[in-house]
């Protein structure tokens, strides 16, 4: 059975909020608006607590971040 949701583990953070930058988004609010995820759903993801499955999926893949998987 496959997870609902899923996390950034903790020693990844850092690197996933860095990512932000390197993929030209100046701020959150800024990949939220692009993307159309809500800003909690970045939020979320950028600080390790759990997003829906396929919103990670999705996410790991905009910012270039897809060894997280």
């Amino acid at each position: 059975m496959m997870a609902r949701s899923l996390r950034v583990a903790p020693e990844y953070i850092e690197k996933v909020k860095s990512a932000l930058g390197r993929n030209s988004y100046p701020s959150q609010q800024s990949l939220a608006t692009d993307t159309g995820f809500s800003l909690s759903t970045v939020k979320n993801f950028l600080t390790g607590r759990p997003v829906d499955y396929l919103n990670f999926v999705e996410l790991t893949h905009i910012l270039h971040q897809e060894k997280l998987m």
